[in-house]
């Protein structure tokens, strides 16, 4: 089940009610239901969680060495998502029989990278807390958290599971506020957007006027798409009364490339730069060391959203862009709204090479785009590009604490019928379901 859809307000208000009955047992109930919300995309994956809770647990609690227990914990994640794309590149065609090739199980890469975290910061001290199977279980699956982000810290969450569930006034105004605000991004706009572009990124490049509309307008998709998943699970969360770290903070109003991977997808960002980048050195040293710590950290970033080449890709121009950055960054100085361009531009054209995984499409994509680029004066090319600045300009607006502050000055009677209106209408526009979130496949 999904945030967006009937399925999951049934399964909060059950979750809910056990909680509120129960209350003795409120460790209990997260684990069993997160398990029930992990397990209904596909019930055999329940024992792949489970393994995953069993066995990072027992490298944490006898202390395994950290090269063997990383190790062990990646073999999941390599095995599901990229034994099949590694076999076939590197052409060991005789272990094809023992490739997985079946739907990917949901959420792997942020709960392997989640645990990665804790065996390292509990190695290291970086915490306090005393992890035994219950309270590391509770945290590693704890569900609005579990499916898609935010990858998240033992500091971040445990202290804050050790409370009794408490829905107060204020939790729940705020809460179903930012639920509804990422319900809208996602049922209103991710997908509207996704029904009407997704044909032009698989059919054939033949349709200049699609593909202007497709470049313009991805970036949105995926910015809706995710940050509404994000806002959903932050919002249950709020809910319950457990806060959860931003992922996103204005990332198309930033100034730079180094800027928006300061605000975009936050908690992977900061993951790579604790326990990739900063350990091989970050930004110390050479600029040789510099620059094969971001290709390779980069890279190894555009290669957890994917088993594709072009994922790759993207991590390895991302890096090379932020390189770039740091050398001739501070040479020049242009107004804050050029800065903020120039930065959605490379965007924008990056998202391309994010978004088509055939190598062939991609260049004619790209070519098609630019040799047309003067039919963006046409009516409804304009207007897509308007759309486009204003989605842009409407980041201003999408804050946390102005979403709080607003939430705190409307009373919750006339905020529940607003609620219920926006939710009831999205889920009959998409008769009771929703697209799956583009992340999930992460």
């Amino acid at each position: 089940m999904i945030f967006s859809s009937l399925e999951f307000i049934i399964f909060f208000l059950i979750f809910v009610s056990l909680i509120h009955f129960f209350k003795n047992f409120q460790r209990e109930i997260i684990i069993f239901t997160s398990f029930i919300f992990y397990s209904f995309w596909s019930p055999i994956f329940f024992f792949l969680l489970l393994y995953l809770c069993i066995s990072n647990y027992l490298f944490i609690k006898y202390d395994v060495k950290l090269k063997y227990s990383i190790s062990i914990s990646l073999i999941p994640l390599f095995y599901f998502k990229y034994s099949l794309f590694l076999i076939t590149l590197l052409n060991l065609d005789f272990l094809k029989n023992f490739v997985y090739t079946e739907n990917l199980p949901l959420a792997i890469s942020f709960i392997t990278f989640t645990a990665i975290a804790t065996i390292i910061d509990t190695k290291n001290k970086r915490h306090n807390e005393d992890l035994n199977f219950k309270n590391f279980t509770e945290f590693l699956v704890y569900f609005p958290q579990l499916i898609a982000g935010p990858i998240l810290r033992v500091k971040q969450l445990i202290p804050q599971l050790k409370n009794k569930i408490l829905m107060n006034n204020t939790n729940l105004k705020f809460g179903l506020v930012l639920f509804t605000v990422g319900f809208i991004k996602k049922v209103f706009l991710a997908d509207s957007i996704a029904d009407y572009i997704d044909p032009f990124f698989e059919g054939e490049v033949n349709n200049p006027d699609g593909i202007i509309k497709s470049f313009l307008l991805f970036p949105l998709q995926i910015y809706f798409d995710f940050s509404g998943y994000v806002d959903m699970a932050l919002g249950s969360s709020i809910l319950l009364g457990i806060s959860l770290p931003q992922n996103f903070n204005k990332p198309y109003l930033s100034t730079s490339l180094t800027d928006f991977w300061r605000n975009w997808h936050i908690t992977l960002s900061s993951w790579f730069r604790d326990y990739l980048y900063i350990p091989l050195g970050g930004s110390r040293k050479s600029r040789a060391n510099l620059f094969f710590n971001l290709i390779l950290v980069m890279s190894a970033a555009g290669f957890w959203h994917g088993a594709s080449l072009n994922f790759i890709l993207w991590g390895f121009l991302n890096g090379l862009i932020l390189f770039s950055e740091k050398i001739v960054g501070r040479i020049f100085n242009f107004p804050k709204f050029l800065k903020i361009f120039f930065t959605c531009f490379i965007i924008f054209n990056l998202w391309m090479v994010f978004r088509i995984n055939e190598f062939s499409f991609l260049v004619s994509f790209i070519f098609e785009f630019y040799t047309n680029l003067n039919r963006i004066f046409l009516f409804d090319n304009l207007l897509t590009l308007l759309i486009l600045v204003a989605g842009i300009f409407s980041q201003k607006f999408d804050d946390f604490n102005k979403i709080k502050n607003f939430s705190n000055n409307i009373p919750l009677y006339v905020i529940l019928p607003f609620v219920m209106i926006i939710i009831l209408t999205g889920l009959g526009i998409n008769a009771g379901s929703s697209e799956k979130f583009i992340y999930f496949e992460f």
